[in-house]
């Protein structure tokens, strides 16, 4: 007898859909951190916002530049919050050099032009010392602007592996990279006790043909493969269409035992209805920004029934210290709604930012790009003074300590390309909610 099998869909840390990666849905948010966002400004505006401080023109401005508009407005929506949370107590601690922060929000749209103009008007007319974003979606388009104005940025959507090897140095990112992501799914598919299901030696693979799902394609193929497996069909599909019936068949000729899919929550709940419809029986793996209940509640539960997904891991020792439930607690008190995807990467994206602006106040510098971007190092890596949050950061800099910030996501250890690592989850569905079946830590990978 045929054991029915569950289409695996890849799931990223990136950022933004993938995102680590940010890879597309509305309004998705994980299971373990969901909740509103924000409302915020369409277009390429940008809207000041005082996070309860500001002191008008002498205030620092730090852009937030994230989708608050189109199909990915979840994404600033969910780590919009977060970031007024941080700058809230930022001021409520005296701000930064007697001077309060502001958050100048700058929507990106999800378009790659309108991130360019977001992200000028920032740099040029906002004058903000450091930012917080873009995605994946966009990344590409400003990196150089950050390079070539030197204006740090501490991104905590964007997996894309575009940047493996070209920050660093104002670039740095509060996600893993889609290429650990990627090896993290290969990982889980070739090895039982991680998926919980079998040990796989063939897959199919399904990828959006937008740069935020490129991204994983070659992680998840190339290390599935190192891995010992084999790939029967890799299809490339186009977003945004109305039904995937012929991609669906394509992979179903090559009778996979499972299939990884990487595209926006959207696009996988038409593959999902197509796939149904085709009677297909193998096994699915969904992406980080599918493993949320929307995406249970919206694809056949003929389906559903027992895939597989990949989620960005509790870190064990903030949860362990009692640092994620005081974290959704607060975000909760603050903002109404609990914390959603990518918060927690909010939080110590902005607190890196917060601490290296402090550290260059406190040595006496002024508060420009440039010097803010050279201590975002000096407050995050070891081996110094142990923090976990920006005041206890603020008052051992006071006191002449450096610090090695550790965040809820991992130690913030940013390596020579601005990377980090941290754990992954291999979640399931059971009882028709996502459980937590293993977790892989970043050694394994």
């Amino acid at each position: 007898m045929k054991q029915r099998r569950e289409f695996l869909v890849g799931a990223g840390t990136a950022a933004v859909a993938g995102l680590a990666g940010c890879s597309g849905g509305s309004g998705s948010g994980s299971t373990t951190e969901s909740g509103e966002g924000t409302t915020a400004t369409g277009g390429d505006e940008t809207t000041t916002s005082g996070g309860d401080g500001g002191s008008g023109g002498d205030a620092i401005p730090i852009g937030v530049l994230l989708p608050f508009s189109g199909e990915y407005a979840w994404v600033g929506e969910n780590v919009l919050p977060v970031t007024r949370m941080i700058a809230q107590e930022i001021n409520e601690q005296g701000g930064i050099g007697g001077r309060d922060v502001t958050l100048v929000q700058a929507d990106t749209e999800g378009s790659p032009s309108a991130s360019l103009s977001a992200a000028k008007k920032l740099i040029n007319v906002e004058n903000v010392a450091g930012i917080i974003g873009p995605t994946s979606i966009t990344m590409s388009a400003v990196f150089d602007l950050f390079q070539e104005n030197q204006v740090p940025i501490v991104t905590p959507t964007a997996g894309t592996t575009s940047l493996d090897d070209r920050g660093g140095e104002y670039v740095f990112r509060t996600v893993p990279s889609d290429a650990l992501g990627g090896r993290a799914i290969a990982k889980a598919l070739r090895n039982q006790q991680y998926n919980t299901v079998t040990d796989y030696s063939n897959m199919a693979l399904m990828v959006g043909n937008k740069e935020v799902f490129q991204s994983f394609k070659s992680p998840i193929r190339e290390s599935f493969e190192e891995f010992g497996g084999t790939v029967t069909e890799a299809v490339d599909f186009k977003t945004g269409k109305a039904s995937y019936e012929s991609e669906v068949q394509t992979v179903m000729n090559s009778d996979p035992e499972v299939t990884v899919l990487v595209g926006s929550k959207d696009d996988s709940i038409k593959i999902m209805r197509a796939a149904y419809q085709a009677g297909y029986e193998g096994n699915w793996y969904v992406t980080q920004d599918q493993t949320t209940d929307v995406f249970l509640e919206e694809a056949p539960e003929q389906v559903t029934g027992g895939i597989l997904g990949l989620q960005s891991a509790t870190y064990q020792a903030a949860e362990e210290e009692g640092r994620i439930e005081a974290f959704q607690q607060r975000v909760t008190d603050f903002s109404g709604s609990k914390p959603k995807l990518f918060a927690r990467n909010a939080y110590d994206a902005m607190n890196t930012l917060g601490l290296a602006m402090k550290t260059t106040a406190t040595a006496g510098d002024e508060i420009t790009p440039p010097n803010v971007a050279g201590n975002v190092r000096t407050v995050a890596n070891p081996p110094e003074t142990v923090v976990t949050n920006y005041t206890d950061g603020a008052s051992a800099i006071e006191e002449g300590s450096d610090l090695d910030y550790r965040g809820l996501v991992g130690p913030i250890d940013f390596d020579e390309d601005g990377d980090v690592g941290s754990p992954f989850a291999i979640m399931r569905v059971e009882e028709g909610s996502w459980t937590q079946a293993a977790t892989i830590p970043p050694s394994e990978l």
